[in-house]
């Protein structure tokens, strides 16, 4: 059994193997949680980058009121894990999916994106069939141009709407700005999310004026959330990701550290300046932003195809052998963590724990 690996050292895994280094996630973690109550704002991290019950609960156990997922079927794990305070920040369409979410807020505290009437009806009819009250969030397109009602009149109607209905409840706003992450400049970076979220804002205002109260103000992701969390209006930040300290988010100057790698074997040295190792796409998808290989100097590119990685040095380099081991800090962890089974949770050179990746290929 994988468990019984507790307790050995890195070389009893075999490879490739997802790492995660226990005292730096849980620095990260402590950094996001710390930072945000400092700002007054709530935490409820996305789970899409760890897929894993067990981070959640940690990230609780820090101070997260609850934790955001993206699909009936994730929220569905969680649940069944003691999670008690979900957000879905999709749209959950169609008789099938919101007869199950209806049902699933019978053991706990539902929340689910909506930008538009008749999905709020939808919702409000598999509640009555089950006899709960889900909370709806209307979703704000802030700027991604994606899903999400525009804001001003028309969010202040549906949100008329949805106080209208019977069965569910009117849980607030959500949006997510994820378009300005494409600004390099770190002032502009912050008037472009100031700039997104002020309608949204603006139209947060018009619907308390008419007498509808809004819980919930939700946005800001792991690049965005330093800005986000002092916006006054926002009552919570569903920054998640950074907790793994991502390449992608330290290029945005989020000062987390790297806590997840792949351990690799070289299978392959056909050329001094050429090393190749088994992870390829298969293992993890380097096509948001490729990993770093850790303490291997003179790398002047990384390539992958299925089942290979290549590394291509830019001199010759007759230390590495085959059979030797490296390890790979993830780029983006979103697009690694669902291709495996489970974390490998290490203390220094010694197994700590295994947690399964239970949320993963949960995609209805």
């Amino acid at each position: 059994m994988i468990t019984s690996l507790v307790g050995q050292s890195l070389d009893a895994l075999d490879t490739p193997a997802l790492l995660v280094e226990r005292d730096l996630l849980h620095a990260n973690i402590a950094l996001m949680a710390s930072t945000l109550k400092e700002r007054g704002v709530g935490w409820r991290p996305h789970s899409k980058a760890h897929k894993s019950p067990a981070v959640a609960h940690l990230q609780i156990e820090a101070g997260s009121h609850g934790i955001t997922c993206a699909k009936v079927s994730e929220a569905e794990v969680y649940v069944a894990a003691g999670i008690r305070d979900i957000l879905i920040a999709n749209q959950v369409v169609g008789p099938i999916k919101t007869r199950r979410l209806a049902r699933l807020a019978r053991q706990a505290e539902m929340a689910v994106a909506v930008d538009s009437l008749e999905n709020a009806q939808e919702h409000d009819a598999a509640a009555a069939d089950a006899g709960t009250s889900v909370r709806l969030v209307i979703e704000f397109n802030s700027g991604m141009n994606r899903a999400g009602v525009e804001p001003g009149e028309s969010g202040l109607e549906l949100a008329k709407g949805i106080a209208g209905l019977k069965h569910v409840r009117f849980g607030g706003v959500m949006t997510w700005e994820g378009h300005t992450l494409n600004i390099t400049d770190a002032v502009e970076r912050e008037t472009a999310i100031r700039s997104s979220l002020a309608p949204v804002l603006e139209t947060v205002e018009a619907i308390r004026a008419s007498g509808i109260e809004v819980p919930i103000v939700s946005c800001g992701g792991t690049g965005t959330f330093l800005t986000t969390a002092g916006i006054q209006g926002v009552t919570e930040v569903q920054a998640g990701g950074g907790i793994f300290g991502d390449r992608f988010y330290r290029d945005l100057d989020v000062q987390v550290t790297p806590a997840l790698s792949v351990l690799v074997t070289v299978t392959s040295r056909p050329t001094p300046d050429r090393i190749i190792v088994d992870a390829g796409r298969k293992t993890l998808d380097p096509s948001n932003l490729a990993p770093e290989v850790v303490g291997l100097e003179g790398v002047a590119k990384l390539a992958f195809s299925a089942e290979h990685g290549i590394i291509h040095l830019g001199g010759p380099n007759d230390a590495i052998r085959v059979g030797d081991r490296l390890r790979l800090n993830i780029g983006y962890s979103d697009q690694v963590v669902h291709l495996h089974e489970q974390h490998f949770v290490i203390d220094g050179d010694t197994i700590d724990a295994v947690w399964p990746t239970l949320a993963r290929g949960r995609l209805q």
